[in-house]
């Protein structure tokens, strides 16, 4: 009997053990500390699920760890009286409508670096319950926080509270970089301007934080790999833009004509936007272009900023061979292209213009069919560089004759012209030499005025001598017909 009852005591203390550590286990699992990622700025949702609650109305209350004390955040009793806490009463709440399928998630807005730490979620109906979350607030951060190119700048992504494992990635204009948590550039420059995102990962949450940066300095070409395509005889702009809030205090253009950097000065300007303006290309302008730019940086220092860019210009040459018209498209520089595409432009009612596809090939040359020598409206060579459109020239027929007799006529004028004032300053010559042959006659009988008087009294000796003659003449006449 004794026997018997021992061996009943031990299976109860057996089971009671079993009990205790169940007890203990399911103790553990429930304040199993849950992980949140947040972004600084945004609305955080600490996670709180249960089973269906036992009661209709529990009493819920979120708690935060704070200097080894706890602190209610939001608190709601069986009643349904709400109730917050001073520093977060308009941003905390919970969705009360959740409350009857088990969800009791704090939502917190706005959150800050402040906000970050332990919190404890408990929910008391028939019995008591209490999960953990871990809030952690990232944010990205500049320093310093004007980023002026050239400069030396450092990105850090901050965590709050800083986890003791957790594996951190960057992403830039879409593309990842280090795994660092904070990068360092000893140069600045415009690559690093766009969207930083942090990606955090550690063994139970995720998160992301994103902040922008804007280096300051020339926006607009970002890096010396800029190419500008002008067709001959079109305007255009080289571009060279600065950031806005920079003192600029001089801005100075410069074609470069070789690797020592010999060069010419083109322009001067000291505007926000100093572009180089070229009214009509011509195929001299072809080159590479420097602008330069003396800004005030940071800490008053004066800085000195450039850009190269490179005009490349391009137009349409016809040659004709065996009676067949080809247009070559010509660029004074063609290493980045990779094929043209040839389009014909015709001319509709109400000067609407359409372009069709005739050619898409690595070519530059286009045979125009026979017959269509002399088409009304033109073509059009668009070049590329992959599937980048990089600029076109126009070639069209119509003008081109008009241009050609335009130049014949304005030639056969000139000729007219020059042969009429060839005319005239032959006569002019005439009158003046006749005029000086009188001046000198004149001047000549001036010497001698008895010659003169000679010479008159014997010309009008003469006259009296031929007026005798012809009466005469007369009488003898009319007295043989008086005889007769």
């Amino acid at each position: 009997m004794k026997k018997v009852m021992a061996q009943s005591n031990m299976k109860l203390q057996v089971l009671i053990l079993l009990a205790t550590t169940l007890t203990i286990s399911c103790g553990q699992y429930g304040e199993e500390i849950a992980e949140v990622f947040v972004e600084s700025g945004s609305v955080a949702v600490l996670p709180c699920q249960m089973s269906v609650p036992d009661v209709h109305s529990p009493a819920v209350q979120w708690k935060r760890e704070n200097g080894g004390e706890m602190k209610t955040v939001w608190r709601r009793n069986r009643s349904g009286m709400e109730y917050r806490s001073v520093g977060t009463s308009v941003r905390a709440y919970c969705p009360q409508p959740n409350f009857s399928w088990g969800e009791f998630s704090l939502h917190l807005s706005g959150v800050t670096e402040k906000d970050g730490g332990m919190y404890h979620c408990v929910v008391e109906g028939m019995k008591k319950h209490t999960r953990k979350v871990m809030l952690r607030i990232v944010r990205v951060s500049f320093t310093p926080a004007e980023v002026v190119e050239g400069n030396s700048m450092t990105v850090s992504c901050n965590i709050t509270p800083q986890p003791d494992r957790v594996k951190t990635t960057w992403e830039v204009r879409g593309s990842l970089r280090a795994t660092s948590q904070s990068l360092t550039f000893q140069h600045v420059s415009q690559k690093e301007s766009g969207s930083w995102s942090c990606l955090v990962n550690s063994d139970k949450a995720s998160g992301k934080a994103s902040a922008s940066l804007q280096v300051k300095g020339i926006l607009n070409p970002e890096d010396n790999s800029k190419v500008v395509y002008a067709e001959v005889g079109s305007s255009v702009t080289l571009p060279c833009v600065f950031s806005s809030g920079l003192f600029v205090s001089s801005v100075s253009w410069n074609k470069v004509f070789n690797a020592a950097d010999l060069s010419t000065t083109f322009a001067t300007s000291s505007k926000i936007f100093s572009g180089l303006y070229f009214e009509s290309v011509v195929e001299e302008n072809e080159g590479i272009y420097k602008c330069s730019g003396q800004v005030e940086g940071v800490r008053r220092r004066s800085e000195k900023m450039e850009r190269y860019i490179h005009l490349v210009t391009a137009q349409i040459l016809s040659s004709s061979i065996s009676e067949q018209l080809s247009l070559s498209c010509e660029l004074s520089n063609s290493s980045r292209v990779t094929h043209y595409e040839w389009l014909r432009l015709d001319y509709g009612e109400n000067e609407t213009q359409t372009l069709s596809t005739v050619q898409n090939s690595p070519s530059k040359v286009l045979k125009i069919p026979k017959g269509e020598e002399r088409h009304r409206g033109g073509w059009v060579c668009r070049f590329y560089e992959h599937q980048t459109l990089l600029g076109n020239a126009t070639y069209h027929q119509p003008m081109m004759s008009g241009l050609e007799g335009m130049n014949k006529s304005g030639n056969n004028r000139k000729i007219i012209t020059i042969i009429g004032l060839t005319l005239v300053a032959l006569l002019v010559f005439l009158i003046l030499l006749q005029m000086y042959k009188n001046h000198r006659r004149r001047k000549m009988i001036m010497q001698y005025p008895a010659m003169e008087t000679i010479v008159h009294l014997a010309s009008n000796e003469r006259e009296r001598i031929e007026r005798s003659n012809r009466k005469e003449k007369e009488c003898s006449v009319d007295l043989k017909s008086i005889s007769v």
